[in-house]
């Protein structure tokens, strides 16, 4: 009803390319993004879409980001993954998500739910001071290029956390729900969307790792008709939900880890409903409740349309 993305891609006959034959693609164009500065992606409309967050101007980042690369390196070798860890929708590589969602089968937001080993692994990574500076960097420019988004998240999460106390905070002051560990060694996606995430918000994705960025590890947005160079160290903001993507191949022998941090579409539909899911509206007596439900989904692209930001 609005909140969450499109299942169906479009693009799965170009699953299984190699980064040669991706490049090639006639429709697609390259951006050599170096990650010293930032960059905004724009619609036709001037809305921005896609922000490529540079590296912070620091002489010590390097061994900022090498460190957080070492941990979920080191991580990886500690925990235990059950088979649709290693083998999902994203691809072939050990990924665990940390903090609150809502959907599958439950009946209201809870804190994901882990194996007592895999558990201590996540918390002493997310604990890192390199992870968490990866995460205040992603949470800041989200509050400077995605105002109205992250004042929505903010006020999503406060409202959540206040209703259900035990609700899980990743970072202090970030504003998104749950993080994914993408463990690699070899962190290269498969061509998809991330139908679940809030459709118009945005995810944050911070590449990891020793490998050469120009010749591996860029990002795919196919929808956008784009390839980008996207650095170790560096973040993207893009509504993971709407547009395809997927990484292309690192080379021999090198390693590519991520983080991702983003928000379930139902957090916000469950807030919007007063603390309920839609079944619970839908079954029930109120019939103006009802009709309110309905006709909030025929306008909130709209709304959503207007909280980008132009530039």
């Amino acid at each position: 009803m609005g909140w969450q993305g499109v299942r169906k891609m479009g693009y799965e006959e170009y699953q299984g390319l190699t980064r040669e034959e991706t490049i090639a693609l006639p429709w697609m164009h390259y951006l050599y993004w170096d990650g010293s500065h930032n960059v905004v992606v724009c619609d036709r409309a001037r809305r921005g879409i896609v922000h490529l967050i540079g590296a912070p101007q620091d002489p010590n980042w390097p061994k900022v980001h090498a460190e957080a690369a070492r941990v979920i390196d080191k991580g990886r070798e500690a925990c235990k993954f059950n088979s649709g860890q290693v083998n999902h929708i994203r691809g072939a590589f050990p990924a665990e998500a940390i903090g609150y969602s809502h959907g599958g089968g439950q009946i209201e937001p809870s804190n994901t739910q882990h194996s007592v080993r895999n558990l201590k692994v996540l918390n002493v990574i997310l604990a890192n001071p390199a992870v968490q500076h990866i995460s205040g960097i992603a949470n800041s420019a989200y509050k400077c290029y995605c105002p109205n988004m992250y004042e929505h998240f903010k006020v999503n999460d406060e409202a959540l956390r206040q209703w259900k106390p035990s609700l899980r905070q990743n970072f202090p002051k970030s504003v998104f729900a749950a993080t994914t560990i993408n463990f690699g060694p070899e962190t290269i996606t498969n061509i998809h969307v991330d139908s679940r995430n809030s459709a118009p918000a945005s995810c944050a994705v911070t590449s990891l790792g020793p490998f050469n960025s120009h010749h591996g590890g860029e990002i795919v947005l196919w929808n956008l008709g784009l390839i980008v160079r996207f650095p170790p160290g560096c973040t993207l903001l893009l509504p993971s939900a709407l547009i395809v993507h997927l990484n292309l191949a690192i080379q021999p022998g090198e390693q590519r880890f991520s983080i991702t941090q983003y928000s379930a579409a139902t957090l916000s539909r469950f807030v919007e409903n007063g603390f309920c899911n839609d079944v619970d509206i839908l079954d029930g007596s109120d019939s103006t409740a009802k009709e309110a439900l309905l006709s909030a989904c025929k306008t909130r692209w709209k709304k959503a349309l207007d909280c980008y930001r132009v530039w």
